[in-house]
């Protein structure tokens, strides 16, 4: 089981709570996954070896801290994108993922609390990828709202210090590589991530504790006051492009050019819930009919039974006669509904894969009867959490109802084992829906 550990500082009036959402980027290797393992404790995340050529991370994934901090419990989401340069996803591709998760939590007024760009302090230098991937970060979140991102730099001690110090401050005077956005009015942060410290992430992520802010590309995508431009047509979307032109055209590169093309022309498209909120509804309203009818039915072979034993004063065989036929055909038709919405939610996941909306969202929502709107999604189904830990997910399902095992001034580290929660019913269906 993953230790996921809370920080606790509780106040006298009891300790407010706060959901915040942190995107972690950076170059394949950077060591994103190491950093989201170290400072939640979960070690189940999975980190690859030095000799990988490709990113573990293959989608977006949501990791979670619980932390305390002056009064306030805080439900910190830390979002593990994949990397940039990867051997097996191209940037376009890279750039669709984490574009789908931001502008998905806009829609759920989910908003960001920050960015963190991770780079490896050991490679001597920054090569034309990681260039033209800082310039599409800086587009990403818009140079205006840089003060939301904080440039950390990681692997540090594993080759000569002087020159690591060296390459940390090239790194932050030229504009080439983080100089633009560190010299910027609205200036981004630089700050070390020492060796699997957990006090030293914590130190980095602390900042964004109260901050929220819209990154550039959603107001450009998804915005209702926006241009809603294609992926391709964003400023960040355009970096990736432009790219593309200047790769060599051998015929598998073609190949990859094209995919990539396609991807960069998507717009970010609601169709797909209302289309599965429409066949929930047709199918519901089948089911229900056949439930209205099975009632109707056993009523009336109950009620021709006992007619017929007071006018005979005999079993009633005639009418009991039918109950074993009747029931046969109900467990096929039960067996017929089942498959039914076992069909509906294998169908939206299906078409949820190369949707550019909800495909991280839980598709458990097709029987809510709660859920009628984009937004109802909010609270219940919030995109996926890559932590397999049941107490933490009990956790984040009672919400408000969470006990606090410990109240001490100081930040002592909990366990997931140490938060009380008590039994839910919020897993429980409708009559209709046992049926």
């Amino acid at each position: 089981m993953p230790d996921l550990t809370v920080q606790t500082k509780m106040s006298s009036t009891g300790p407010k709570k706060r959901i915040l959402y942190i995107l972690v980027m950076g170059l394949t290797g950077a060591g994103k996954s190491t950093f989201i393992s170290v400072v939640t404790g979960n070690e189940d995340i999975p980190i690859g070896a030095p000799s990988d050529l490709d990113g573990v991370t293959q989608e977006v994934q949501d990791y979670i801290l619980y932390y305390h901090h002056k009064g306030c419990r805080y439900e910190i989401h830390l979002i593990d994108s994949p990397g940039f340069d990867d051997g097996t996803l191209n940037d376009a591709q890279v750039l669709s993922e984490i574009a789908t998760y931001i502008n998905t939590s806009y829609k759920l007024k989910q908003r960001l609390a920050g960015v963190l760009y991770l780079h490896d302090i050991t490679k001597a230098k920054v090569g034309g990828v990681g260039k033209i991937n800082l310039r599409m970060l800086e587009n990403l979140i818009g140079m205006e709202k840089c003060n939301n991102c904080t440039l950390v730099t990681t692997k540090w001690g594993c080759t000569n210090l002087q020159d690591e110090e060296k390459r940390e401050k090239t790194l932050s005077v030229e504009k080439k590589f983080f100089g633009a956005m560190l010299q910027n009015a609205q200036q981004a942060k630089m700050k070390r991530f020492e060796p699997k410290t957990r006090k030293s992430a914590l130190d980095i992520i602390i900042p964004y504790l109260e901050n929220e802010f819209t990154p550039h590309i959603s107001r450009q995508m998804v915005d209702p006051r926006g241009p809603k431009l294609p992926l391709g047509e964003t400023e960040a979307g355009k970096v990736v492009a432009d790219n593309l032109e200047k790769l060599s055209q051998t015929k598998q590169e073609q190949k990859m050019v094209q995919h990539a093309q396609e991807i960069l022309s998507q717009s970010y498209d609601e169709s797909l819930f209302e289309e599965f909120k429409q066949k929930r509804k047709v199918l519901r309203r089948k089911i229900h009919m056949q439930q209205s009818g099975r009632w109707i039915m056993r009523t009336a072979i109950v009620g021709g039974a006992i007619v017929a034993t007071v006018l005979t004063l005999g079993p009633g065989a005639s009418a009991f006669a039918l109950e074993p036929v009747y029931e046969k055909a109900v467990r096929g038709q039960r067996k017929a509904e089942k498959k039914a919405k076992v069909d509906l939610k294998a169908d939206f996941i299906e078409k949820s894969k190369n949707a550019n909306q909800l495909r991280q969202t839980n598709p458990d929502w097709l029987w809510d009867n709660k859920v009628k709107r984009l937004q109802d999604l909010e609270k219940s189904y919030s995109l996926k959490s890559g932590s397999s830990d049941s107490d933490i997910s009990k956790v984040v399902r009672l919400g408000e109802k969470v006990g606090f095992a410990r109240s001490e001034d100081s930040e002592a580290p909990l366990h997931a084992a140490d938060w009380e929660c008590s039994d839910s019913s919020d897993s429980s269906e409708s009559d209709a829906e046992q049926e």
